[in-house]
């Protein structure tokens, strides 16, 4: 079970998480032939022309062989990888588990207790949501408005976001002081326009989870009748207070976020709830300045509810607490959620295996006593080395696209390479690793979970009392995937995704920076995307633009979106160009400081990069240096999904879909041109003066 008092602020304050998930079945990555590790000639289309389908020429053989898991809406290179990852660490747990030596009271004892637990399916199914019951009848105990105030309280320890959930975050505008946010509604759909947008929020997914919904509530103790009259009704509810809520497009706009108020000015606002109390109940020290996130929703929320039968205020309740617990309840009750979220909105034909769905709930609240015990045994200090040397190599080569931009006045130039030089790096695992006394491991999976649960939204809230922690990670070292946070001014590269295809020791330069000096120059560009701009070297949220530096950049990413918007993924499907636009753009630059970095990489070991082929010269391995680079860039996004998932993933995604990400960035830059002998008369080219470069 997952407790979180956070909003839609605290899931886009992290940007630049690379997006992939559905984790699928790993396939053999051993490099073969071209003697060059990282460079698979099984995988590629040789007989193809990278001029007319980049994608297939790098990637054909393998989108003939792979094949999508019944369980998973995707496969990918990101997606093996982290099941290879997974496979690991379940393996790992089984090892612990059968050591003597582990001390069932340290960290990795109670670890393996849980997921002992969780595996125990007999003994869940026999339960079934009885576990949850106490935290049941204190929903069904409010009778009106004014005890939904007194339950919400103390809402976010049962998992229950509520109607006015608070989290503790930094500061936006003090980015070393952690301050206290009053946040919006939980959403039962994936985000507001599923709600109000019927091309996106379809007739038959509102009824498909309308359907969910009611078979979750008889799983709660609803009479079939009743369940049956409130699911429409708390849909009805939840679309009421979506519509005051912020669009995606003004969710990147960070001020939007930002509305700070004295406690007495919120207490007069807002009259209904004792914000005092509230506090209190936290265990917090009262604080007496309060960020509100989302004005038009608070504004609009005493209306909404008065109008509102209480019955469905607690069944929307009701529901909160079942999504939020399905997958620690009873393999009937977790079907209930997956065939709405896995079937409908995910294409899914089958769900993981228990032991996957276990370790997933497990590694959220107490991921990094798993990731030590995967450190020690998978990460090698070498690759900390040389992960370092490459991310010196493409800060270097951003520093100079920086010196060298010509769209950008000296003033605000000098502001941009303060916070490039400022940007700081975490490689692999934290210094002080995070951990977990007040853990204890209960009677049931439900319990632990809700043990652990707990535990993590307790220090998040005591963070309220201390400086901001800028060396907090914000996903398990063993994580496959990467992230900028603009607010420590960080990137963040977990051991978990420092693997071939995105890293390997073995691979030569061209492979190693066309792959993860690809993602590092795509995390770096992050910090001086739509979103990063808007926060300055020390990661506060600050202008540091000049009004006619304001002007180019933005009409430079009006371009990028334009661009993508155009992109066609499905017949009738289009990239939603505003909402990908800071990944696009982090995209772009990535692969132009990769190559750049790379260029004096090769210069300073004295490798030629290799002589530009000639239009008619067939492609063919060996590769060139300049080939390897775009060669390697192309293969980490290589990707198969599901039609119903890319749609999803079209509404919900700030990234563009991979096979998008393979080619569209090589399109807006130069070198692939020549490197490939790509002309005007193939498909692949875009002309000069349609290419897109911010960094």
């Amino acid at each position: 079970m997952r407790l979180s008092v956070s909003g839609a602020l605290a899931a886009t304050i992290v940007a630049g998480c690379l997006g992939m998930a559905f984790p699928a079945r790993a396939q053999d990555a051993t490099p073969v032939a071209a003697g060059v590790a990282g460079i698979d000639l099984a995988n590629m289309d040789l007989t193809g022309d990278p001029g007319v389908d980049f994608n297939e020429f790098v990637n054909g053989g393998w989108l003939n062989t792979a094949e999508i898991r019944p369980d998973r809406s995707s496969i990918s290179a990101f997606d093996q990888l982290s099941d290879d990852t997974t496979r690991y660490v379940i393996d790992m747990l089984a090892r612990k588990a059968a050591d003597p030596a582990l001390d069932p009271a340290s960290d990795q004892g109670k670890v393996v207790a849980w997921f002992d637990q969780g595996m125990d399916l007999a003994a869940r199914d026999a339960a079934g949501a009885t576990p949850l019951q106490p935290l049941l009848d204190r929903i069904a105990a409010i009778d009106s408005i004014d005890a939904l105030y007194v339950y919400q309280q103390t809402a976010a320890f049962d998992g229950v976001g509520g109607v006015l959930p608070v989290s503790v975050l930094p500061d936006l505008k003090d980015s070393n002081t952690n301050a206290l946010y009053a946040g919006g509604p939980t959403f039962g759909l994936p985000n507001r326009d599923y709600y109000l947008d019927d091309t996106i929020g379809t007739p038959a997914i509102k009824a498909a989870y309308v359907d969910a919904s009611a078979k979750l509530l008889e799983a709660a103790g609803y009479a079939p009748e009743q369940a049956a009259i409130l699911a429409p009704k708390v849909l009805d509810l939840e679309t009421k207070l979506a519509e005051p809520t912020l669009t995606r497009e003004q969710q990147q706009v960070f001020s939007n976020f930002y509305n700070p108020v004295s406690l007495a000015e919120l207490q007069a606002s807002y009259p209904d709830i004792d914000w005092t109390s509230y506090q209190q109940a936290l265990g917090i020290p009262v604080q007496e300045r309060v960020i509100v996130t989302e004005k038009g929703y608070i504004d609009a929320l005493p209306a909404i509810l008065a109008a509102t039968d209480i019955d469905t205020v607690k069944a929307m309740l009701t529901l909160q607490l079942m999504w939020a617990s399905a997958g620690s309840l009873s393999d009937e009750i977790g079907e209930i959620a997956f065939d709405f979220s896995g079937k409908v909105l995910g294409g899914l034909e089958a769900r993981s295996p228990l032991d996957e769905r276990v370790l997933s709930e497990v590694e959220w609240p107490m991921g990094q006593a798993i990731s030590k015990l995967y450190v020690e045994e998978r990460f090698p200090p070498e690759a900390k080395a040389e992960m370092e040397r490459l991310a010196d190599d493409i800060k270097t080569a951003f520093r100079g696209r920086i010196e060298q931009n010509t769209w950008m006045t000296p003033e605000t130039r000098l502001k941009a390479l303060d916070k490039l030089d400022k940007l700081t790096l975490q490689i692999g695992y934290p210094d002080v690793w995070e951990t977990y006394e007040t853990v204890e491991v209960g009677p049931t999976y439900f319990d632990t979970g809700l043990s652990a649960s707990r535990a993590k939204l307790r220090k998040d809230l005591d963070e309220i009392t201390k400086p901001v922690d800028r060396n907090k990670w914000a996903m398990p070292p063993h994580a496959v995937n990467a992230y900028y946070n603009p607010l420590a001014n960080q990137m963040v590269f977990p051991a978990g995704f420092l693997q071939a295809p995105f890293f390997d020791l073995a691979a030569d330069a061209p492979v190693n920076y066309g792959a993860i000096g690809y993602v590092i120059g795509h995390e770096m560009t992050h910090g001086f995307d739509l979103q990063g701009s808007q926060f300055d070297a020390g990661g506060n949220l600050a202008n540091w633009w000049t009004p006619a530096d304001t002007e180019a950049f933005m009409a430079l990413n009006q371009k990028a979106a334009e661009q993508y918007g155009a992109i066609e993924v499905a017949p009738g499907l289009k990239v939603n160009g505003q909402l990908t636009v800071t990944e696009n753009v982090a995209d772009l630059g990535g692969v132009q400081v990769a190559w750049d970095a790379l260029q004096a990489r090769l210069a300073e070991d004295g490798i030629d990069p290799g002589a530009v082929p000639a239009p008619d010269t067939a492609i063919a391995p060996p590769f060139t240096p300049a080939q390897e680079f775009y060669l390697s860039a192309g293969t980490i996004w290589r990707s198969k999904i599901r039609p119903e998932a890319l749609t999803t993933q079209i509404n919900t995604d700030p990234h563009a879909p991979a096979q998008v990400r393979v080619i569209q960035p090589m399109r807006n830059h130069d070198p692939f041109y020549e490197v490939f002998g790509i002309t005007e008369t193939d498909p692949v080219w875009l002309a000069p003066e349609d290419r897109v470069v911010i960094w």
